[in-house]
This record gives C-alpha cells, sequence and structure tokens, in this order.
C-alpha cells in the first residue's frame, strides 16, 4: 500500500504536453481492453452454454439478459456508493464481483447457480461501468475529452474483436474455459487499477497541468493550477508568471472530496436530457437490437428462410458483425478529437442520424453485400455518437464535482433500451417481420438525433455550470 502522504510528482505546465494523455486514464484504458478481451471471449458461449442444463431457448435468454436487468436495479445504489467511497474501492470491487461470479459460472452444477451467478454479475459490472465513468469525468482535461473517451471506446471494442478469436482458440477446451480465463481477466484488471492508479492528488495534479499546457498553448493561461489559486504560492507564482510546486497532499484515487452533483441539478442541462433519450435509443437500437435481430435477419438473407443451411446463416451473421464493429473502431480512431473540435452536438446529431437511417433501411436490404455495408454504416454511427455524448455528460459534471448519481441515471437509460429492445423487437418480427422491426428500432435513433439538432440550442444553468461549459 503506497504512503498517502506521499508528496504528489510536480507537473509543470509550461514543459507537459497539452496533448497527453494523463497516466491514471492510461491505466483505464489498459484495464477496459482487458475487461472487453474477457467479455468477447464469453459472450458468443453464453446462450449455448446455458442450454447445456437443459434450459429452453426462453431460460438461455433470461441469462443473457438477467446481468442487464440487476445493472437496472442497482444503478441508482451504485451511484450512491460511489458518491461516498470513490470511484477507485468500487471499482475493484465491482472486478472482484464479476470475477468471482464469472468461476461460479465456469463451475455451475445447474442451471439455477447459473442464472444466479449471472444475476449478481450484473450488480459488480454496474459497480465498475459507473466507477470507470466516474474516473473518466473527473480526470479527463476540458479540452481532449472526447479524444479520450474515444481511446476509451476503442480499447474496449479491439478487445471485443480480440476476445472471440481467443474463444475460437479455446474451443477444444469446452464450454466453460472462457469463464475461467474471463475470471482471470477481471482479477488482473482490478489489481491493475487498484495497485497503478497514481495517488488523488497526482491525478488531479497532472489533469490541471495538461489543461492549462493546453490554453498556455492558446495564449489564454497563466501557468498556476486552480489548485494553486488560492495558495501563497500560488499568488506569488501568478504575479511572477512561474509555475508553483504543488504542496504535499495525501489520499489516494478513491474517496473525492468533491461536492457531488445532483441529477435534479444534471437536468436543468438540456443536453443531459438529450444524452438520457439517446442512450435509451442507442441501448435500443445499438447495443439490444444490433445483438439480437441484425444476426437472425442476416441468417434469414442468407438462407432466405431455411435455417438447416446454417453455415451460411453463420457466414454472413458473422461477417456482418465484424464488418459493422471494424467500420466502428476504424472511426473511433478520429471521432473523439472531432468531437473536441467540432463540437458534442454536432457529432451526436450526425453519428444518430446515420446510425438511425442504416437501421431504418436495413430490413429492406435486398442483397447480402447491401445488408453488410448498412451494418458498417451503424458501426460508423455509433463510432461518431458515443463518444461525444458520454463526453457531452462529462461537460455537464465537469472537473470540480463528483458525478456518480449522474452517471448512474445515464446508464440506467441504456441499460433499460438493452432490455426492451430485443424483446419488443423480437415480439414485432415474429408478428410481422423484420421490415417493421428495424423501421421502429431505426427511427427511434433518428428522434434521438433531433434532440441534438443545430437549429437547437443548449440551454444550462449558469450557477451551477463550470465557467468554461459552453454547451456546444
Amino acid at each position: 500500500m503506497r504512503n498517502p502522504a506521499k508528496t504528489p510528482p510536480v507537473f509543470d505546465p509550461r514543459t507537459i504536453d497539452p496533448n497527453r494523455v494523463p497516466t491514471g486514464l492510461k491505466v483505464l484504458i489498459a484495464a477496459s481492453f482487458m475487461i472487453a478481451v474477457g467479455f468477447g471471449l464469453v459472450a458468443p458461449v453464453l446462450p449455448n452454454y446455458a442450454q447445456n442444463f437443459n434450459a429452453t431457448v426462453t431460460m438461455a435468454t433470461m441469462v443473457v439478459s438477467a446481468l442487464a436487468i440487476t445493472r437496472l436495479i442497482f444503478a441508482p445504489t451504485a451511484g450512491r456508493i460511489i458518491t461516498r467511497w470513490g470511484e477507485r474501492p468500487v471499482y475493484t470491487i465491482g472486478m472482484l464481483i464479476v470475477s468471482v461470479t464469472s468461476f461460479m459460472i465456469a463451475f455451475a452444477w445447474d442451471y439455477w447457480v447459473l442464472l444466479g451467478s449471472r444475476a449478481v454479475a450484473g450488480i459488480g459490472s454496474v459497480m465498475f461501468t459507473v466507477s470507470a465513468m466516474g474516473l473518466l469525468v473527473r480526470l479527463s482535461p476540458a479540452h481532449m475529452r472526447g479524444r479520450i473517451s474515444g481511446y476509451y471506446a476503442t480499447a474496449f471494442l479491439l478487445g471485443n474483436l480480440l476476445g472471440p478469436v481467443i474463444a475460437s482458440a479455446l474451443a477444444p477446451f469446452g464450454m466453460r474455459a472462457p469463464f475461467i480465463v474471463y475470471g482471470f481477466s477481471l482479477l488482473a484488471a482490478g489489481l491493475i487499477v487498484w495497485f497503478l492508479m497514481p495517488s488523488q492528488a497526482a491525478l488531479e495534479a497532472e489533469r490541471d497541468a495538461i489543461t492549462e499546457a493546453a490554453l498556455l498553448a492558446e495564449g489564454k493561461g497563466t501557468g498556476v493550477l486552480p489548485s494553486e489559486v488560492d495558495s501563497p504560492a500560488g499568488a506569488q507564482a501568478g504575479a511572477s508568471g512561474k509555475a508553483a510546486k504543488p504542496a504535499a497532499s495525501g489520499g489516494v484515487a478513491g474517496k473525492s472530496d468533491l461536492p457531488a452533483m445532483t441529477v435534479r441539478d444534471a437536468l436543468k442541462f438540456s443536453n443531459y436530457r438529450s444524452a438520457l433519450v439517446s442512450n435509451w435509443a442507442i441501448g435500443w437500437s445499438v447495443f439490444g437490437v444490433q445483438s439480437s435481430i441484425i444476426p437472425l435477419a442476416a441468417a434469414y438473407l442468407a438462407t432466405g428462410g431455411d435455417m438447416s443451411d446454417s453455415v451460411a446463416a453463420t457466414l454472413l451473421a458473422s461477417l456482418a458483425m465484424a464488418t459493422n464493429s471494424f467500420g466502428n473502431a476504424l472511426t473511433q480512431t478520429f471521432s473523439g478529437r472531432f468531437s473536441d473540435r467540432f463540437g458534442r452536438r454536432v457529432m451526436a446529431f450526425s453519428g444518430l442520424l446515420l446510425a438511425g437511417s442504416a437501421v431504418t433501411v436495413m430490413g429492406f436490404a435486398p442483397v447480402a453485400w447491401v445488408f453488410v455495408s448498412l451494418t458498417a454504416c451503424l458501426g460508423i454511427g455509433a463510432a461518431f455518437m458515443g463518444p461525444s455524448i458520454q463526453a457531452a455528460v462529462s461537460d455537464v459534471i465537469g472537473t470540480r464535482r463528483s458525478g456518480g448519481q449522474v452517471l448512474a441515471v445515464y446508464q440506467m437509460a441504456s441499460d433499460f433500451g438493452m432490455i426492451l429492445g430485443p424483446l419488443v423487437a423480437g415480439m414485432i418480427a415474429d408478428a410481422w417481420g423484420f421490415v417493421p422491426a428495424f423501421i421502429m428500432s431505426g427511427l427511434l435513433l433518428v428522434a434521438a438525433a433531433f434532440t441534438w439538432a443545430p437549429f437547437r440550442k443548449a440551454r444550462w444553468p449558469k450557477d451551477i455550470a463550470d465557467a468554461d461549459y459552453t454547451g456546444r
């Protein structure tokens, strides 16, 4: 355990790179990649693994949905826990919970142990997800929030791409093996964050130095960090034009002394309201429908409804999902930077409109290459809107407040969509076919896009927002 009284390192805004990613966020991004690799390992296996316990299709679907349901139920509590105890300990405990439940799933002896373990995993999942979002919000320099959100999303996406490849290599060892590997990957990621994350004082000093360096590059900075303004050293530095050294500070990257932002205050920002609507639509149409209706529609298109041709069905479904992920990963490399440069609203609007249009017409695809091209457009649109919407929420919270509850409600919107989307779209597809299911799902994204439309002016309370908040 590190000495809590250790003096944090000195970061001079006059020499630090203004485009540098803070050390703590590099640790978080690395952990995100490891988590995603493990998730990619188990996602393709889980439904079939459930059927090994004589589960029906509906029972297997419940195992998949159990995690999202408990995430939704536990999200408000997770937000309160984070506000009280801080992000890092809650993140680590959440990882340990999911790690333990992964081992329990691997060695489950009946269906109910499998279902219960998956449900408990949802509690740990929402704990580390909301904690990670809180750290991203608090530690990201304001001028590069979109870029860092893009890096985080890209790491997770690349892990999701690598996971199925490793799962294929583990196939000879049986269906339990991926869950064992997932458990160890989560354990390793949790330990990385706990032991390699710098102290609270060092994290905030580095963030403030990078922010000030960016202001200096624009000719707006003073060379004095915000935390030093009220100190004698800071006042003297401001007068002399030299950067002051931070005082020794204790604490770890755990509990923050920052005041908590309430959901009521966040709802006064039009961008936060738009983010809730959009995240619900994304949960429904991007995460939910993408993992359920799109593979089924691809299989139907490949076989003409003759599902006995499993090779053709699997090939097109896999190609569609891979193309979607590739388009997303490729676009993520620059979408976050565009969000910082052109603003959150224009990127969110463009991404939602592109993704919604692609999903709306997907059911009309006459041939396989058109269908695959539309899934690529969906991936590109998701890459445009994802980092921008998350960065917009980060802007609302700012760096001087804790946002556990605000982020928990934001995450709940997506989880609620992920639960409803596959169920409702599946019922519509059973009753009337894939075309109306895709149209309804696509129009939800298009409707969400217009909450970010350029002709709609962002509104926010001046007495709550950060001084540099623009709402753009």
